[in-house]
Formats: structure tokens, C-alpha cells, sequence
């Protein structure tokens, strides 16, 4: 993920790293992130995956428009894990391919500050 013009201006602008796993032992997935420290440091954030692909088009009018959302406070040592297990494979309820984004402020008026696409490695 990449900062936007919001965060870059206040943070660095370090690319953002998410890792989604389902861990065999636990319900959920977890997520591991580098380069988002500082960022949790301010109100409340959320982990957005939107329905699409598409870095081009507007930011997102509210966060229930998304495909999956969770509020995420101040996760310790790069580690969250999420209540519902994602899939992470393609298609449709899959999130590779899809937009995701952290985002700050109310859920009717979200504020991007960081931003990109799923992806598989």
C-alpha cells in the first residue's frame, strides 16, 4: 500500500505492507503490517477491502460500501488478528485483486491514508 497525499504530508511515505493468513490453529485471520506504527498512534482506524480493483476510482463514500471492514485500534508488534476469516484466493467473496485501504475519521465521512491492491505472493 502506498500513503496518500493526506499521509504522506504528516508521515513518511514508506510503503505500507499488509500479510493475510489463516492460521490453521485459530479462527480468524491475522495480519501482519509493516510501516503503519505511527499511523496507529492517532483516532480510530479502520482496514477497508473494498468490492473492486480500481485505484482510480474516488475515494469510497462510506466504509458499510465495502466488502469487508474492521475497526482496528492499536495492534502490538506488527500483529492484529480479525474475527472472520477472510478468503484469500480470487473471486467472489476472495480479496486478491481488491482495493484495500486504512482509513481514519467517522464511517459516513472516511479520510484514506493509505491505499492499494491485494495481491498474491
Amino acid at each position: 500500500m502506498r500513503p496518500t497525499s493526506h499521509l504522506a504530508r504528516t508521515h513518511s511515505e514508506q510503503e505500507i505492507f499488509l500479510l493475510f493468513t489463516n492460521p490453521l490453529s485459530k479462527s480468524g485471520t491475522s495480519v501482519e503490517y509493516q510501516g503503519l506504527d505511527n499511523v496507529f498512534q492517532q483516532n480510530s482506524h479502520w482496514l477497508v477491502i473494498h468490492r473492486d480493483g480500481d485505484l482510480s476510482a474516488p475515494p469510497p463514500q462510506s466504509i458499510a460500501d465495502s466488502l469487508y471492514s474492521f475497526e482496528i485500534g492499536s495492534p502490538l508488534g506488527g500483529m492484529m488478528h480479525l474475527p472472520e476469516k477472510l478468503h484469500l484466493g480470487v473471486g467472489d467473496k476472495g480479496i486478491i485483486g481488491r482495493r484495500v485501504s486504512v482509513m481514519t475519521g467517522s464511517t459516513q465521512r472516511p479520510l484514506t491514508l493509505a491505499e492499494g491492491v491485494v495481491g498474491w505472493n
